[in-house]
């Protein structure tokens, strides 16, 4: 499965590109928004996208996503340690949301599921 990682903390981009790797998917990572601008090249089967971006919420993104006909099908999973990130998810039209700090377990489970 090709996953578009939406980071901006290198460490947490890094860790996340190692782990999906190992788990055999492929990943387009991006520390910003402008993937969203480039997903009918990516074409990804799923995004991970960081609500608390340097210079965009990831939730307005995954809004742009949703009312785009190319792109609203495709999942997206927020990820954020802002304590209402379910409510969020929720409001944005995220199809899931995982709560950082995540363990291994509970990330590659979000990915399973849409896989």
């Amino acid at each position: 499965m090709k996953i578009l990682v939406v980071e901006d903390n290198p460490d947490i981009k890094e860790l996340l590109d190692y782990i999906l790797q190992d788990e055999g998917h492929e990943v387009v990572a991006c520390a910003d928004g402008s993937s969203v601008d480039a997903i009918d090249r990516i074409l990804p089967d799923l995004i991970l996208m960081d609500e608390l971006l340097s210079e965009v919420r990831g939730s307005t993104l995954i809004k742009k996503l949703k009312a785009n006909p190319a792109s609203r099908k495709v999942p997206v999973i927020l990820l954020s340690a802002m304590p209402n990130i379910q409510d969020i998810a929720a409001k944005c039209g995220a199809d899931g949301w995982l709560e950082k700090p995540f363990n291994i377990e509970s990330l590659t489970e979000a990915v399973k599921n849409f896989a």
